[in-house]
């Protein structure tokens, strides 16, 4: 019985060393930025000859909507770490049968430029989920060392860095994280095994309690250095008050501008929401300014107060502005206008006549009798916006007094004027003839 069972759990051993070689290593596992553990005190798994570090990107977004990501690609160095002469790991005494800690050099890492890294692409198709707080988009980075021939039992030291293709973190209104090197030990063994893996952001010693340890280019315990991108939603609203036709039956043209102060160069792709009988915007890739557009915007259903008519705008990038304005194109109606950013107070243009809808977008220069003065979206560069932002421009019907009113009350009033005369000029001469 004693012989089946041993025999059974060599068997569970041999698999589990087996599974480990035939997958990538995962960091993270009893312990934060560490792969790989004993069998049984001084004896090891052998790992695969690939590791994974994972990337995390955290994304923004007060809605919590998904967001498509700007174009960047992040590639990996794999180098030799330079390590100084009186750097060592280690371990812990309950690790081996003596409960004697050990204690090995480091060594820089050979044949670096036979690791093969992976990268990750992102496009503007690719998209990130978001929270209020931020929420963390994670990816594999895969090394592998297949090639790389160890001649010696211990611990060798690599440095990763990461890099990305755009110029810098800011032209694609990303913040960087804390990070952008770590170092990763890998462990080999008598027979050039590898059968550990640690990851750490700094190339100094390693014991038991170094706080450095991090499953890659993520925020770990060790600090933030997770990359992170911001955005938010912008919507535009209608509404027309005394005026049920215009409610009923059409869509305002809505001017949108978008700008972007903050020199962004990488294209971007927002999304939009379309609201029942509105119409959106035609462009949604590109750099921000090409975006702008004429949206046409109903109003909501007057007898439930519900506003169907909305679109809203999401994804877009913080620190990309916008300018928005409506034309009274409706003939022959005037309109007091009320424009509120962020349901704050509302500044109110009277008596806005009409003209032509606009064909496409101009930015609003000098504002002409038939437009709405423009409202501004004004977010800040690369940082978080605290709730969605918004734009209700609220057209209330400018009712005209009935004409010809003096021109009918006029010969009246000429009338009592002449009488009121007489009857003085006759008061006079009857006082002058009684004298």
């Amino acid at each position: 019985m004693l012989r089946k069972f041993g025999a059974l759990l060599l068997a569970i051993v041999m698999v589990l060393t087996i599974g480990a070689t035939a997958f990538a290593a995962d960091l993270g596992g009893k312990e934060e930025g560490v792969a790989g553990t004993w069998v049984t005190a001084d004896t090891e798994i052998v790992q695969g000859k690939t590791i994974k570090l994972q990337k995390e990107i955290i994304a923004f977004n007060p809605n919590g909507t998904t967001v498509h990501a700007p174009v960047v690609t992040y590639t990996y160095t794999v180098t030799s770490a330079n390590v100084a002469a009186d750097t060592k790991v280690t371990d812990e005494d309950k690790d081996h049968a003596s409960n004697t800690a050990a204690k090995a050099p480091v060594k820089a890492g050979v044949d670096a430029d036979k690791v093969v890294a992976s990268s990750l692409e992102f496009t503007n198709s690719s998209t990130w989920t978001t929270v209020a707080a931020g929420h963390t988009n994670k990816y594999d980075i895969t090394l592998d060392f297949s090639g790389v021939t160890f001649t010696q039992p211990g611990v060798y030291r690599y440095e990763i860095k990461e890099n990305i293709s755009a110029a810098s973190y800011d032209v694609i209104a990303m913040e960087d994280g804390a990070y952008d090197i770590v170092y990763l030990d890998v462990y080999v063994d008598g027979n050039f095994d590898i059968y550990g893996y640690v990851c750490m952001t700094s190339n100094g010693s390693v014991t038991p309690d170094t706080k450095t340890k991090i499953n890659g280019f993520v925020n770990g315990t060790a600090g933030d250095g997770s990359d992170k991108y911001y955005t938010y939603d912008l919507v535009l609203s209608k509404d027309v008050a005394n005026d049920k036709y215009a409610a009923t039956n059409h869509e305002f043209p809505f001017t949108v501008m978008f700008s972007n102060p903050e020199g962004y160069t990488s294209t971007f792709t927002i999304e939009q929401t379309v609201g029942t009988g509105s119409t959106g915007l035609t462009t949604l890739t590109g750099l921000p300014t090409a975006w702008s557009g004429v949206a046409l915007v109903k109003d909501g259903d007057e007898t439930t107060g519900t506003t169907v008519g909305d679109i809203t705008l999401t994804g877009i990038p913080a620190g990309v502005d916008v300018e928005v304005y409506e034309t009274n194109d409706v003939t022959g109606v005037t309109y007091t206008v009320a424009t509120s950013v962020n349901k704050g107070t509302a500044v109110t243009d009277n008596n806005v006549s009409w003209g032509t809808a606009p064909t496409s977008a101009v930015a609003q220069t000098t504002q002409a009798a038939y437009e709405s003065k423009k409202a501004t979206v004004d977010t800040p560069k690369i940082a978080t916006v605290s709730a969605e932002q918004s734009v209700a421009i609220t057209n209330t019907l400018l009712l005209i007094s009935p004409t010809g009113v003096v021109l009918r009350i006029a010969p009246y009033v000429m009338i009592l004027a002449a009488g009121i005369a007489l009857l003085l000029i006759s008061r006079r001469r009857k006082a002058g003839a009684e004298e």
